[in-house]
């Protein structure tokens, strides 16, 4: 039978100056953060977890904040879970007091760290952070110890259809592959390019050689208004994937014959108000 409570040991790897306490709370009064970034658990890894703190006990504990009359956890939740599936009543626990932002984000880089997120739940992550908290790409990069540009490749993912999403929280495509597909406008080219990609098991890299050798394909010239308005559509693609690098938004650019509109895709009021403050800067 499992001894209980669970054995630790003090190998926490909170920053020093953190303001912190340890509890060996009851697990009955811990109760997971319903915006942990993370959505799904591997249950044979989670198993495989609670064997190891069956022999070994909880390496590092949990990392929680005071809610109500109990306990939230900040980071730690397998850990957590893996102590509930073998049943004990407490766990090692440090405790910090902390805000909500604080929290999400101390949630979000833990698992970024341990690569425990699939590549949509960190974009979600990440998306509700900007709406949520105002914070900026650059801002949100620096916590994380990204750069600009690798947040907003990992956030474009979020502009991929539903069914395309889900195959990427899956494995079946990856991050590189969802960076490429991204690049694409036309939904159902994306959905061709990605049962290619599934049928003959292409690598990131072949993937994009393909996508940019049938792009480099050109149905002969019959004049050169032809030529010219090719090359036209050349240059609107890439003003527009300027554009979204710098909003972190879907931007389409549309052309008439004496008249053009920018569309810029937004999910809600706080999200616009933060493509307008990049648009306008310190203007507003």
């Amino acid at each position: 039978m499992f001894a209980d409570p669970v054995p630790f040991n003090h190998d926490d790897r909170q920053p020093a100056d953190s303001p912190r306490e340890f509890q060996l709370l009851p697990i009955e009064q811990v109760v997971p953060n319903p915006r942990q970034p993370r959505r799904t658990f591997d249950q044979e890894k989670l198993r495989e977890l609670a064997a190891s703190i069956r022999q070994h006990g909880v390496i590092q504990p949990i990392l929680v904040r005071r809610m109500g009359d109990g306990y939230q956890i900040i980071s730690g939740e397998r850990r957590y879970q893996a102590c509930k599936l073998l049943g004990v009543s407490h766990i090692p626990a440090v405790l910090k007091e902390t805000g909500d932002q604080e929290a999400m984000l101390a949630s979000l880089i833990e698992n970024i760290q341990r690569e425990d997120l699939n590549p949509v739940e960190e974009a979600q992550a990440m998306r509700e952070i900007l709406l949520k908290y105002g914070l900026t790409h650059d801002q949100l990069a620096e916590k994380l110890g990204r750069s600009r540009s690798a947040l907003t490749n990992r956030l474009r993912i979020l502009q991929l259809p539903a069914d395309i999403q889900k195959l990427i929280a899956e494995g079946t495509l990856s991050a590189g592959h969802a960076k490429i597909l991204a690049g694409l406008r036309d939904p159902k080219a994306i959905r061709a390019w990605v049962k290619k990609v599934v049928r003959h098991e292409l690598s990131v890299y072949e993937t994009e050689k393909q996508i940019a050798d049938a792009r480099a394909v050109r149905p002969p010239a019959r004049s050169t208004k032809g030529t010219g308005k090719m090359s036209a559509d050349l240059h609107v693609a890439k003003v527009e994937a300027s554009l979204q690098e710098v909003l972190g938004a879907k931007v389409r650019i549309r052309q008439g014959r004496t008249r053009g509109r920018i569309e810029i895709e937004f999910y809600d009021r706080e999200d616009l108000e933060r493509v307008v403050e990049s648009l306008l800067g310190n203007r507003l």
